[in-house]
């Protein structure tokens, strides 16, 4: 296993390699004025998952041609580097805080989770992944990505793995896998360099998540208060370390959510938010119970955009998704073994003996049952979202610490813990007005009308119950609609004194801290190059949420909110139509 020390400088190769060229694009649209400034490691992160994407097709149609795309890709991502470090107008728009502050803190975010994972080993030497101690306890899904991207390179991307056939999973993760396959693919920094990839795709989650808050135009102390709260959560750590790739779908989500909401109305972030939501379907496919209240909500004549745009966000969309389809119905089917399990609810490990079809096995199953029996199950659906004690699975370790991990994971009021406590909130009326003095309660109730109508469709469409993969646990659902559960709560809790908000926050960085990590790390075999690193990475991340809210407050003091209400913009820029009666 490489030293610790070696990881602060491949994850800055790596992230410059997967971000570099989408900064360029994202100052240049600053610059343009058609995003606001939060937006731009998150437009960067769209860009990345573009470039990562088409390593996929590029790489199975030959591996030589991949392997000259990654070189030529690292080459772009050099001279977008150099460009960020030479032009001074490009070093000043770095140095904003809502530019500079989520970099900052996606990557010593990144450094501590890696850290963390390759601090502590079940046996002496990490050989396979999961033999770190977090990473222990639950499946394989998150070496699935790797697993694919082996096969591609070997030239039999068919080959399945256990009992999965490659086209089960999306495919985003293992592109940005392919793409920096001059790193992931040596057998030195197989698993260092994947793990470190791989959670920094799950971590660009934190900039989109700092894009929405600024968006409900919280100040600079309530911010990074929701922020670190929700860093300091089960939820986040697990799925951050354990890598299937559900964080980064729920990432390019929150970036398409707020271009489509939040945006100014151009051609150009129409396009942008497109490409969001199909990078994050083929992420992975969870992201549609939220992407479709998302489209509904458009409906609305309040967001309703245009034709011609409507035709732009389904083109870019169409662009992502229908490669990826096309290549389960016809290189390798059925490739629908999640949906025959979650909807239809037929587990089916043996995938190449039964030939029946998502149809077929749907109407079968729902009409071995009665109208009660399905009544139950959905009610037992819903009645899962609230927890329940479990006896397994052990998360990172066993006994009640174990238990306590996989409950926070697995079900929807453990895994919000403190923030649920904002529920109290709307009931109270010195709260709810103190509520509109220090935000946009319009664009808190949109995300929060988005999360409810998931959180509803979502058991009603899960088949359960029955096998766990058929309940709606946590893992099952939309982790975009848990991101945007955390925004809305933790905006809410805010109101509260400042005394018990610290309160909280303390609580949840202790409980947090000693739940993951110490009680982890504890009775295990310790690798100190790297524990040290998680240590120092810890108390930074810290240390730079405190400073970010001072900068923060600053910023916000020397110059006016940068963006435009969607209300007002619909004004001040007519649609086409509205531009056509205006010349008559």
């Amino acid at each position: 296993m490489p030293n610790g020390l070696l990881s602060p400088v491949l994850l800055l190769v790596q992230a410059a390699w997967l971000l570099a060229p989408g900064l360029v694009l994202g100052l240049e649209l600053v610059r343009r004025e058609l995003i606001a400034r939060w937006l731009v490691v998150p437009v960067a992160g769209v860009v990345g998952a573009v470039f990562s994407y088409a390593a996929v097709w590029i790489y199975l149609a030959d591996v030589t041609a991949g392997t000259v795309y990654s070189y030529l890709t690292a080459a772009l991502a050099a001279a977008a580097v150099a460009r960020l470090l030479a032009r001074p107008e490009d070093r000043l728009l770095l140095r904003d805080v809502d530019v500079a502050a989520p970099l900052i803190l996606l990557y010593l975010l990144t450094l501590f989770l890696v850290t963390a994972t390759f601090g502590c080993t079940l046996r002496p030497e990490l050989h396979e992944l999961n033999e770190a101690c977090h990473l222990s306890g639950l499946t394989g899904d998150n070496v699935l990505p790797q697993f694919f991207a082996d096969h591609i390179l070997d030239r039999k991307p068919r080959t399945p793995v256990w009992d999965w056939q490659g086209s089960a999973r999306p495919p985003l993760q293992s592109g940005a896998v392919l793409l920096q396959n001059p790193i992931t693919g040596t057998d030195l920094l197989r698993n260092l360099g994947y793990h470190t990839l791989t959670v920094l795709l799950q971590v660009l989650v934190v900039p989109s998540v700092w894009a929405l808050l600024r968006c409900l135009r919280l100040n600079g102390y309530r911010l990074v208060v929701v922020l670190t709260m929700f860093l300091f959560t089960g939820f986040f750590v697990y799925n951050s370390v354990f890598v299937w790739p559900k964080l980064l779908a729920a990432s390019l989500t929150l970036t398409a959510f707020a271009l489509l909401f939040f945006g100014r109305p151009a051609r150009s972030m129409w396009l942008l938010a497109g490409f969001a939501a199909g990078a994050a379907m083929v992420a992975h496919a969870g992201v549609a119970f939220t992407l479709l209240p998302m489209g509904i909500l458009l409906l609305w004549r309040r967001y309703r955009p245009s034709w011609s745009h409507v035709g732009l966000i389904a083109a870019a969309g169409l662009l992502m998704q229908a490669p990826w389809t096309a290549y389960q119905k016809l290189v390798d089917p059925p490739g629908d073994q999640l949906l025959k399990w979650h909807i239809a609810g037929q587990w089916q490990p043996a995938f190449g003996t039964d030939q029946r079809t998502l149809t077929e096995l749907f109407l079968e199953n729902y009409g071995d049952l009665t109208f009660w029996q399905i009544v139950h199950n959905k009610l037992t659906n819903f009645e899962t979202l609230f927890g329940r004690r479990i006896t397994a699975p052990y998360l990172a370790g066993p006994g009640p610490m174990g238990i306590l991990r996989g409950e926070e994971m697995s079900f929807v009021l453990f895994g919000l813990g403190l923030f649920t406590l904002a529920l109290v909130v709307p009931a109270v009326p010195a709260l709810r007005r103190r509520l509109a003095a220090v935000l946009d309660v319009a664009r808190l109730k949109i995300m929060a009308i988005v999360a409810g109508i998931n959180l509803v469709i979502w058991p009603l469409v899960l088949f359960g119950p029955g096998h766990p993969g058929t309940d709606p646990t946590i893992y099952q659902g939309s982790y975009a609609m848990m991101a945007l559960l955390f925004i809305v709560l933790g905006a809410m809790l805010t109101v509260l004194p400042r005394l018990v908000t610290n309160l909280f926050v303390a609580a949840n960085v202790a409980w947090t801290s000693l739940l993951w990590f110490v009680g982890v790390w504890i009775r295990h075999h310790n690798h100190w190059s790297y524990l040290v690193l998680a240590v120092l990475s810890w108390a930074a991340v810290l240390g730079f949420l405190w400073y970010a809210a001072r900068r923060l407050d600053e910023h916000e003091q020397a110059e006016p909110a940068e963006d435009v209400p969607v209300e007002e913009l619909a004004v001040a820029i007519p649609r086409p139509r509205d531009r056509r009666s205006a010349r008559k």
